[in-house]
């Protein structure tokens, strides 16, 4: 079976930053966990990172979300904690996507599948009710066969927020787990 993890934005500043939120922070010794079962099993893991410029608060997003956070090269835009490690890891590829979703993550990870499509794909990271769910969204339309997982005991918002979008993931035909 070609699987593959993908682990959201999994952040300094979406932990402990600009955008750090208590929940957040409960979830990395599950997500290394994860990572590392996956990586022993022979399962593709790419983490994406939100990325931005210093002219973030002159984008749509920035407009909409007038917080800097996770501007490239920052502390804030490294992964966090324990998952810090993967950025130099042979093993995991990075994907620095500049918005909520990523066009281009479907398109990566076809690249680390040669070109082939995954037949499972498992989601974790922050935040539920925006990154991870613009992105669960982008590898379901470009994988119409692959099963799309999200892991929702390793994903996490701010009060109800996670909650719904979990509903609204698996009201699109998202395995919720």
């Amino acid at each position: 079976m070609k699987k593959i993890l993908v682990v959201i934005d999994y952040q300094n500043d979406f932990v402990t930053g600009s955008l750090g939120f208590e929940e957040a922070k409960k979830l990395e010794n599950g997500i290394e966990a994860l990572v590392e079962a996956a990586l022993e099993e022979g399962t593709k893991v790419i983490f994406t990172r939100d990325t931005h410029a210093k002219d973030y608060l002159e984008t749509r997003e920035g407009k909409f979300l007038p917080v800097p956070h996770c501007i490239k090269n920052s502390e804030g835009w490294h992964l966090y904690g324990a998952l810090r490690k993967y950025e130099e890891h042979p093993a995991t590829s990075l994907l620095d996507k500049p918005g909520f979703g990523s066009a281009g993550l479907p398109y990566a990870v076809q690249q680390l599948f040669e070109g082939d499509e995954p037949d499972e794909v498992v989601i974790c990271g922050v935040v539920t009710n925006i990154c991870v769910l613009a992105n669960a969204v982008m590898l379901q339309t470009a994988f119409r066969r692959a099963n799309i997982v999200v892991k929702k005991d390793l994903c996490a918002a701010i009060g109800e927020a996670h909650e719904k979008a979990l509903e609204m993931l698996a009201g699109l035909g998202i395995t919720i787990e």
